[in-house]
């Protein structure tokens, strides 16, 4: 069965016509909708949940799509519904597209939630077993070392480029071990809009609707990378087929701009290879905290706000493994770590 999540132009138009009124801005007199307030990345984050419902109801019982949107929602559907999301994601992730579905349903049909799906909700948070990430951290140098490696493997024996898309997978490990921004936001990074020269720097900047926090920031790209991105920029880049039509900065083999799944699909291949383990575009975040509480435990502070969400208080001191507990010899992956150097800290603001 397809994973596809269905395109809101794909939707019944029932469904199609209540996220507009749920999302619709209106005023004193028109009346503003009740998801009028989320974010980009919160409205993303839903329409692919409701999306991929449809999806699952297209593929195996396509005239449910006929019934009021409500209606559908059977003890029979929803159970397999959950059936199908457990051959792709743990108890996690069922919670999550389901606790999503019923956010889409509350405020697409204010009043109609029904009983049964808030119960499914309830009981799947309690029984939720979130993966443990501590064998999956590594320290920022080592994510820099590894995107670095990549890099130098891509040239030839003269130092030319052979392998464009290497290089370029290299680039995106090392920029994002460095500054660990989310995934959504990395993905939209365009030359000359949000990747900018200043100077003698390349600052990446983002304004509010491009942020999960709904906050605009700015930063620079390490003075580490910076001949690395320059050179991407202006020998890699444009031999990468179709990268001349777009100014997307992470160039597809397909002619577009990578996109946020595909993104994750090459970090975690990557990272996998090296390190037994995948690591994750999210991970990263984690992994530039544990590194500041290495190097400067003075700054734990920062590592909190780092992991913290725009909805959420930040995470407990104890989300950070501490430096005592990190001594080279425990930490994790089979390979020996180094302690990172002050260059390869992370550096960001929360976005």
């Amino acid at each position: 069965m397809s994973r596809r999540s269905l395109p809101i132009d794909a939707w019944p138009e029932p469904d199609r016509i209540a996220w507009t009124r749920a999302t619709a801005e209106g005023d004193v007199f028109d009346g503003r909708g009740p998801a009028a307030h989320w974010v980009g990345a919160s409205r993303d984050a839903v329409t692919a949940s409701y999306g991929r419902w449809l999806a699952f109801l297209a593929a195996c019982e396509p005239s449910a799509l006929a019934d009021r949107p409500v209606q559908r929602l059977t003890n029979n559907r929803l159970a397999g519904y959950l059936e199908h999301l457990a051959q792709t994601v743990g108890t996690v992730g069922r919670h999550i597209y389901l606790d999503r579905l019923r956010g889409a349903v509350r405020v697409m049909f204010p009043g109609e939630m029904p009983q049964n799906l808030s119960r499914l909700v309830a009981r799947l948070r309690h029984e939720k077993q979130p993966r443990s990430n501590a064998a999956r951290i590594v320290t920022t140098a080592r994510l820099i070392a590894l995107g670095e490696k990549l890099m130098r493997e891509a040239a030839g024996p003269a130092g030319e480029i052979t392998d464009l898309l290497a290089y370029r997978n290299g680039l995106m490990i090392a920029l994002l071990g460095a500054r660990p921004i989310r995934r959504r936001t990395f993905s939209l990074i365009r030359i000359g809009t949000h990747l900018r020269r200043v100077g003698e720097e390349w600052r990446m900047v983002f304004d509010g609707s491009e942020t999960k926090s709904g906050r605009p920031f700015e930063i620079t790209v390490p003075e580490r990378l910076t001949s690395l991105l320059e050179r991407y920029v202006r020998e890699v880049r444009p031999r990468i087929a179709g990268a001349h039509r777009h100014d997307g900065l992470w160039a597809g083999r397909h002619g577009g701009p990578l996109v946020g799944a595909q993104i994750y699909g090459v970090i975690t291949a990557r990272t996998r290879e090296a390190f037994g383990q995948p690591i994750s575009p999210h991970l990263f975040r984690h992994c530039a905290a544990t590194t500041i509480a290495i190097v400067q435990p003075g700054r734990i502070g920062v590592a909190r706000d780092l992991l913290a969400t725009p909805r959420s208080p930040p995470p407990m001191a104890t989300t950070i493994r501490p430096a005592q507990s990190m001594r080279a010899g425990s930490m994790p992956m089979s390979s020996p770590v180094s302690a990172p150097e002050q260059g390869d800290l992370p550096n960001m603001a929360a976005n």
